[in-house]
């Protein structure tokens, strides 16, 4: 097998992995919910909410300015979307196919390519 082919497989092999890997630590994942909803909805959660915290922020009211400030906290994500492996396995996908289509167009080795020229009769000067 060519060199380029066994990278391609690999390749396919690893982005099958990565998804099958973070499954464990996936949560907010329905059987109830549709499959858009599980998409969007699932992820690995890095920090955890606090008890009786919703997902929507309070309101804000013009009344009284906002007293806490800016905080770095507010910036870190709370989880990183199932999505992203997805597309990570995706990309994978593309680049093992891209390998193993260029390993059949190009010619497995140099000997092969020597008798290609050979077939072609020489080109006489005149």
């Amino acid at each position: 097998m060519d060199r380029e082919k066994k990278i391609g497989i690999l390749l396919i092999a690893i982005g099958i992995c990565i998804p099958l890997m973070a499954v464990p630590f996936i949560s907010g994942y329905s059987k109830d919910k549709g499959i858009l909803d599980n998409l969007y909805k699932a992820g690995i959660a890095i920090k955890k909410d606090k008890p009786g915290q919703e997902e929507a922020p309070p309101p804000i009211s013009l009344d009284k300015p906002d007293e806490e400030g800016f905080q770095f906290s507010k910036l870190v994500p709370k989880r990183i979307p199932f999505r992203f492996f997805l597309v990570i396995t995706l990309i994978f996908f593309y680049m093992g196919i891209v390998r193993i289509d260029r390993s059949r167009h190009r010619p497995k080795s140099e000997a092969e390519e020597s008798l290609r020229k050979d077939d072609l009769p020489p080109i006489e000067p005149e």
